[in-house]
């Protein structure tokens, strides 16, 4: 097993609802949770348990002011330095939303590494590119567009760290009653299967098949899988559950 840390948090649980488990660092936890609809949100009782903590490293960035940044998380936008108007290319909605907000100039390129990377292949910016990521990755982004002769730069901003479950969580999880553990990455994924104590009563719902896959051979009571590797296709998920 690898060694994880816990990242303690409060929860508002109630016996009343179905357990959910909230697995994404508590902001992102949250904001998911405030997006749902009110109907829906009724019907679960958070607890959040983050299986990953977003630790900023101290890492200076030399852009200069006709380069251009790639956006794969919206925790590389937070982690990056003001935009000042310069252009970003970004995976998703919320990552859009995000750079646009710290004063990138923002496009919206895709729903994940694989459909950015085709976009930045069509348009093939001039603009010498950065790539302002976690520690962990998917798509190899940067390896892609070298090697199709675009310039481009990883700079790591972050590090995501494994953490355990919270006790809360886990008590839940060996009572072997139903909850309910959205999963919106292979990483945590794969940190779930490893530290969950008991998984045979969890409806899983995943943003991806990548992240499916990461859960193994898990014994698991469901298992669905997001039309679209969005949070609203995730919402649309936990609120189509009966």
């Amino acid at each position: 097993l690898r060694e994880v840390t816990l990242c303690p948090v409060a929860n508002n649980a109630s016996s009343t609802s179905i357990p959910l488990i909230m697995t994404r660092p508590r902001a992102a936890s949250e904001a998911f949770l405030a997006s749902l609809e009110p109907s829906v949100r009724a019907r679960f009782a958070p607890v959040i348990s983050p299986l990953i903590d977003i630790v900023h490293l101290d890492v200076a960035v030399d852009m200069s002011g006709t380069d251009a940044a790639i956006f794969s998380s919206a925790h590389g936008v937070d982690a990056a330095p003001d935009g000042q108007g310069r252009t970003a290319y970004c995976v998703g909605s919320a990552t859009t939303r995000a750079a646009t907000d710290k004063g990138w100039a923002a496009i919206q390129s895709g729903q994940d590494a694989a459909s950015l990377v085709s976009e930045l292949l069509t348009i093939k910016p001039s603009a010498r590119l950065f790539h302002l990521s976690g520690a962990h990755t998917r798509g190899d982004i940067a390896g892609h567009l070298t090697r199709a002769g675009l310039r481009i730069e990883q700079v790591t901003l972050y590090d995501q760290r494994l953490c355990a479950l919270t006790p809360e969580a886990a008590d839940i999880l060996r009572s072997n009653a139903r909850v309910i553990v959205p999963l919106f990455s292979p990483r945590t994924a794969a940190q779930f299967a490893n530290v969950a104590p008991r998984t045979t009563s969890v409806g899983a719902i995943a943003l991806s098949t990548a992240v499916a896959d990461a859960l193994g051979s898990l014994p698991l009571a469901g298992l669905t899988i997001a039309k679209l590797p969005n949070a609203q296709s995730m919402g649309a998920a936990l609120g189509a559950l009966t």
